[in-house]
C-alpha cells in the first residue's frame, strides 16, 4: 500500500481572508484620492493626465521603498507586472 506524502507546510488550508488596511494606509489612500480630485476640479487638469501623474508617482514610490528596504527582486517584478499587465474585465 502506497503512503501519501506528508502535507507541505507552505500550503494553507481554508479560505483566504485579505488583510484589512490600517489607519496610516487608509489616510494615504484618502490623500491620494483628494489630491486627484483637487487636480481635476480646481487646477483643471484632464482626468487622463491626473491618472498618469499619480501612476508615475506611485511607481517611483514603490521603487524607492524597494531600494530602501532591500526587498527582493521578486517584489519589483510584481509591481512592474501589475503596472503593465492588461486590465482585466
Amino acid at each position: 500500500m502506497a503512503k501519501n506524502p506528508p502535507p507541505l507546510p507552505c500550503i494553507e488550508n481554508g479560505p483566504f481572508y485579505p488583510r484589512r488596511l490600517n489607519g496610516s494606509e487608509a489616510v494615504v489612500i484618502i490623500v491620494i484620492v483628494c489630491l486627484g480630485a483637487f487636480l481635476t476640479a480646481v487646477i483643471g487638469l484632464p482626468l487622463a493626465e491626473v491618472v498618469q501623474l499619480l501612476a508615475g508617482v506611485g511607481l517611483v514610490a514603490a521603487l524607492v521603498v524597494q531600494l530602501v528596504t532591500g526587498a527582493p527582486q521578486r517584489g519589483l517584478s510584481r509591481v512592474l507586472g501589475a503596472l503593465f499587465s492588461p486590465p482585466s474585465g
